[in-house]
């Protein structure tokens, strides 16, 4: 016969129930807020321990730093992973979003939709949007979800992009109203009939502590994939084309990825101090100590962006590096260092400094001839009653020399335009090239002593746009007559190969430096002997060497000081 317990039996066993209850909840709570680092539980297979450990800081700052929500599920749709904006834009602390499932943020009436959209996401890249549901708001968001193969196996990656903050949730007022009811009814029920409540009770908590199994083993998982994001991270970080340093509150660097280190010259081992490197304000003074961005931030806790500076490399060169800084603080909010990204921005600000010389450079060489040329036009304008005089004539002469000579310029920087936007046209046709060549030396020879001496193939036929080629023709000679004026003679020949023609002008000059040779055909670039500026606004050679590409041809040089150069082109036939 079933033995029948006692009023006081009864509330004990009751008490005792509770306690129990009251331990495993908090057990739960304090997995979840990171509050114990292990816990011994008593199951079938005897006594086991689990551990649980949390994320590098330093490891877990660039996906804090994102301004989307991130969050990474695995295929039962659990939030294995989630950045402080995710949990800020539904207002819930982080430790009520990891290892939740995701559905139980979504609005109920798209839950269907993110079922769907869950589904479709680990088979493509997807993205939808949904309502979230947070804490009092409701949240129109975009998702985009994209699977991410790990060595730990394929979990699901969603950014979540925040399209409106405006509408606001009850989600969890009601959730509340309904426990706190839940509460009540159970509390009602344990008064009118104690011993089926107690049975209850019973199997509630034995219901919480397979959850709590559960969540242990779920934590285990996240901690496993953490690791496996990290990996991933690292891996982001070690092939990033931007340079990132990590310095700590002294100004200590601690970490630098290997663009870092390209960008700041150190060793395999070496690690960059600021503080005794020499660095320069762009204007060339040195930049003390404490106008470094690393030392205003550090100092100030403020965010510097595109702040660059100048170091002189070993060739005693300027490199310009770009600088943003962001300060990091411990959780009493205290600077405890700072993230720094570093960008080689040297072709950026040479190509700055080059276009401003080529602004002075191109207002002096058109200053010139209109200067000429107004002084002409003044002076004719004095001997207007005798316009047939021999100095009246030279007058005119100089005066249309000095309007050609602008209007050279002009073209030379229309056309300059053109190429650089890709609209150079050609208008081909066959023609003999020695031909074109043989009109063009009596032209170049009147206005130099130099003897211009052709030879060649005389039967070479090329199709292309003659005035583009006698262009190039033209430039390569100028440049011989004004570079080379010792020379005597000037060569120029044409040979045939194989389906093309190649025209040479060959001089004995001065010759051109080594280290000057790659950059003729740039633009603007010109080449300045012992000191002696050459007027010219540096487009000739990057005009001509655009004209020849056009062409489908090859353009080079070559030239040894002291012994001549040799400027080339050959075009297909």
């Amino acid at each position: 016969m079933k033995s029948t317990k006692t009023y006081q039996e009864l509330l004990q066993e009751n008490e005792e129930l509770q306690l129990r209850l009251e331990e495993a909840t908090d057990t739960i709570d304090a997995i979840r807020m990171g509050n114990i680092d292990g816990l011994i539980v008593q199951t079938d297979k005897g006594t086991q321990l689990y551990t649980l450990r949390n994320s590098d800081q330093t490891f877990r700052i660039f996906i804090e730093q994102m301004n989307e929500g991130a969050v990474t599920l695995n295929h039962d749709g659990v939030i294995l992973y989630s950045n402080s904006r995710f949990a800020d834009m539904i207002c819930l602390p982080l430790e009520k979003v990891i290892g939740q499932p995701f559905f139980l943020f979504v609005m109920p009436e798209f839950k269907e939709r993110w079922k769907t959209l869950m589904t479709a996401g680990w088979e493509d890249n997807v993205k939808d949007e949904i309502i979230l549901a947070g804490n009092n708001i409701q949240l129109p968001v975009l998702m985009s979800l994209k699977t991410l193969m790990l060595e730990d196996g394929v979990s699901l990656s969603v950014v979540i992009t925040d399209l409106s903050s405006q509408k606001e949730a009850q989600r969890i007022l009601t959730r509340k109203n309904a426990e706190l009811e839940h509460a009540q009814n159970i509390a009602l029920h344990l008064n009118t009939t104690l011993e089926s409540t107690v049975q209850q009770r019973t199997i509630e908590l034995k219901q919480r502590t397979e959850e709590l199994e559960r969540n242990i083993i779920q934590k285990s998982d996240v901690e496993k994939q953490l690791r496996s994001n990290e990996e991933h991270l690292q891996l982001i970080l070690e092939t990033m084309a931007e340079g990132i340093g990590i310095f700590d509150k002294k100004g200590k660097m601690t970490y630098a990825n290997p663009m870092a280190r390209k960008i700041l010259r150190l060793g395999k081992n070496e690690l960059y101090n600021y503080k005794k490197e020499q660095h320069f304000k762009l204007d060339g003074k040195p930049l003390e100590i404490k106008e470094h961005p690393i030392a205003i931030t550090l100092s100030s806790g403020s965010l510097l962006f595109d702040f660059e500076i100048s170091i002189i490399s070993e060739s005693k060169e300027a490199a310009y590096i770009s600088i943003n800084a962001a300060p990091l603080k411990d959780t009493n909010g205290s600077i405890d260092g700072c993230i720094v990204t570093f960008m080689d921005v040297t072709h950026r600000r040479k190509d700055i400094l080059q276009k401003d010389e080529f602004i002075s450079i191109a207002s002096h060489e058109l200053k010139t001839p209109i200067t000429s040329l107004k002084a002409s036009l003044q002076f004719m304008n004095q001997m207007k009653e005798q316009p047939f005089s021999s100095v009246y004539v030279e007058m005119l002469n100089m005066a249309n020399r000095s309007v050609d000579k602008v209007c050279d310029l002009v073209e030379d920087l229309l056309n300059a335009t053109k190429m650089k936007e890709g609209q150079i046209t050609l208008k081909k046709g066959s023609f003999s090239m020695y031909e074109a060549i043989e009109e063009i030396v009596p032209r170049i020879g009147t206005n130099t002593k130099q003897k211009v001496i052709l030879s060649g193939n005389k039967s070479s036929i090329v199709f292309a746009d003659r005035n583009k080629i006698e262009q190039v023709i033209v430039n390569f000679l100028n440049n011989a007559i004004k570079y080379a004026a010792s020379s005597e003679e000037i060569m120029v020949s044409i040979e045939p190969l194989n389906n093309a023609i190649k025209v040479s002008v060959i001089d004995k000059g001065p010759g051109i430096p080594p280290n000057k040779l790659p950059h003729l055909f740039d633009r603007y670039f010109r080449v300045d002997f012992n000191s002696i500026q050459y007027s010219g606004l540096g487009l000739g050679l990057y005009i001509s060497s655009q004209i020849i590409k056009k062409h489908g041809g090859d353009i080079g040089v070559e030239s040894e000081p002291g012994k001549g150069s040799c400027f080339w082109f050959s075009i297909p036939v």
